[in-house]
């Protein structure tokens, strides 16, 4: 048996302890080192069951030698089920510790020996929190991580519907090996703590539901942080050295040049814990103390199969629903990075994906790969760009296609080319909401003519955060604010407040808020005219259509989100 410097540092300090206190002989350690040699056993364990020692004589030994309380757990105390979604099964039963409680920002945890001391700084890490070790029994800590998650039944994650995902079992078990497992434990040797240390970074930020991950370097400290909800959380930085190993070690599974410190790259890596399949989209730049780096958590699952699941009421479903089945002309979507445009066409796209129906996109990059999609990527430095793949698709028959954004004057011109001649088209556009995209393509010498004869829909969207339902404090409408707002006075609304459940935010999840204008005769005829945007929207709210900032205020009344959150992405200096 190869026993490691670690293991053996423990049975020595054991032995050392229970020699110094009187409680072990010459002959009793003889029969331990004999049976030791035909174990393979903890020291404590063996100790036990030799009867050389009792367990509560080897948690107060380790208590008075470490400084470090004992642990009084209560009888009657069920363990809480947000402590059982902090740390892995697997790496709290390979380190024999638990976390028994939080109170504020520190947590206690519970170790069975002096080796646990050393992943102290990865528990900080991984949680967020501060840690205060107490010294328990082994069978105390057994029974705790049993009663922990003897009720925790395996979590399954919705994969997308049979129209989005058709893969044969061939096809995964031919990516198998390209798909890196979080879940199971790392191979022995000495990486195997910091390929451990990754695969819990990315545990964290899947079950945290984090959109992006944040290596950054600084001249003196180094941060790893989340963006989840749309904000950033810190998590405990490690070390410098081990920071360089963790973005060593992104690299190699991104496929990038790990030798290669002063370009920006790009890579990918994809992931899977449990049935669930999650792709990251990696980037790497330079900075002036090290590499920067950023991952984007791209989950095919997370994508709603309805368009009234992503926050759309019923009548902005219905009017996008309808333009999306004509047989031709143009769809924009519009709003800044990171508010949803891709979820939203992906999902108009499942509405449209049937064996009927020949869908191309041109994307950059391709975030999301469906069975019934013909794809392609953008790769600039060959000449492939969105509008040579455009005028390629025109010769392949398509009925649907979606590009993935509309940024210069040739791209928009093939985009109504194409939705004039018998297509659907789907793009994206960058602009503050869904009119505006009318004036934006008028600057790229679009006639109005031409928009008014081939728009069909326009969606503006952003994402804002909803109120923690566990501790949203509700309050009364003043009068300023119902007259500022459209509201009534003494109605309820609802404000953040903080609680374990949302990590003291007051906020858990998004939410989207829409702005859907369908292209009526009366809106073309005004977009002819060249009318101003205000007039448009004036226009677009006397047919009943709700703009970004009265979807906001809704979500406000229904008690989605606060006023504040609501008015911080939607009031802009028009409003």
């Amino acid at each position: 048996m190869i026993r490691t410097e670690k293991t053996d540092a423990a049975e020595s300090l054991i032995l050392a302890l229970l020699r110094r206190e009187g409680r072990i002989d010459a002959a009793k350690m003889e029969e331990y080192r004999v049976s030791k040699a035909n174990e393979n056993e903890s020291a404590e364990r063996l100790l036990v069951r030799l009867g050389l020692a009792t367990e509560p004589e080897i948690a107060e030994i380790y208590s008075k030698h470490l400084s470090i309380p004992l642990h009084q757990p209560c009888e009657d105390e069920k363990p809480s089920a947000e402590l059982g979604r902090l740390l892995p099964e697997k790496f709290l039963r390979e380190q024999m510790i638990v976390p028994t409680m939080i109170t504020g920002t520190v947590m206690e945890l519970a170790i069975a020996n002096p080796n646990a001391l050393l992943v102290l700084d990865e528990v900080q890490l991984l949680t967020g929190l501060s840690v205060r070790p107490v010294v328990a029994q082994i069978s105390v800590l057994e029974e705790q991580l049993d009663a922990l998650f003897s009720n925790t039944q395996e979590e399954t994650y919705p994969t997308g519907s049979e129209d989005f995902d058709q893969n044969d079992d061939d096809d995964v078990e031919k990516d198998e090996d390209e798909v890196l497992r979080i879940d199971q434990p790392p191979p022995p040797g000495r990486d195997g703590r910091m390929i451990r240390l990754v695969n819990q970074i990315l545990e964290q930020a899947v079950r945290g539901g984090a959109s992006d991950i944040h290596l950054e370097t600084f001249e003196d400290s180094c941060k790893i942080r989340l963006r989840i909800d749309g904000t950033l959380q810190e998590l405990a930085p490690p070390s410098r050295s081990q920071f360089i190993k963790i973005i060593s070690r992104f690299k190699i599974l991104a496929k990038m040049d790990i030798a290669e410190k002063r370009l920006p790259q790009d890579g990918a890596i994809a992931i899977r814990t449990g049935e669930r399949r999650i792709d990251l989209r990696v980037n790497t730049v330079p900075t002036v103390f090290g590499e920067k780096m950023v991952m984007r958590l791209l989950d095919k699952g997370s994508i709603p199969l309805q368009l009234t699941n992503l926050g759309l009421d019923e009548r902005q479903s219905n009017d996008l629903i309808e333009a999306i089945h004509m047989p031709h002309g143009l769809m924009l979507v519009t709003g800044p990075t990171g508010s949803g445009k891709s979820t939203t066409l992906y999902s108009c796209l499942n509405l449209l994906n049937d064996p009927k129906t020949n869908i191309c996109t041109v994307e950059d990059p391709v975030e999301y790969k469906f069975a019934g999609l013909n794809q392609v990527q953008v790769k600039s430095s060959i000449g492939l760009t969105f509008a040579s793949a455009l005028r390629a698709f025109l010769r392949q028959d398509p009925d649907v296609i979606m590009v993935g954004e509309i940024r210069d004057q040739e791209t928009a011109q093939i985009c109504l080319r194409a939705a004039l001649t018998g297509h659907f088209v789907l793009s994206t556009i960058h602009t503050n909401d869904a009119l505006s995209a009318v004036s934006r393509l008028v600057d790229m010498a679009i006639e109005p003519f031409l928009l008014a004869s081939t728009l069909r829909v326009l969606e503006a969207q952003r994402l804002v955060r909803k109120l923690c339902k566990q501790c949203r404090e509700p309050y009364a409408c003043d009068y300023d604010t119902a007259a500022r707002y459209g509201m009534e006075v003494g109605s309820q609304l609802f404000q953040p407040k903080g609680c374990q459940a949302c990590r003291g935010v007051g906020y858990r999840g998004r939410v989207g808020i829409f702005e859907v204008v369908r292209i009526t005769p009366l809106m073309a005829k005004l977009i002819q005219a060249r009318t101003p945007l205000p007039e448009l929207r004036e226009a677009a709210r006397s047919e009943g259509m709700k703009l970004l900032v009265d979807s906001a205020l809704e979500k406000v009344r229904t008690g989605q989100t606060s006023l504040e959150t609501a008015l911080s992405v939607t009031m802009s200096e028009d409003d």
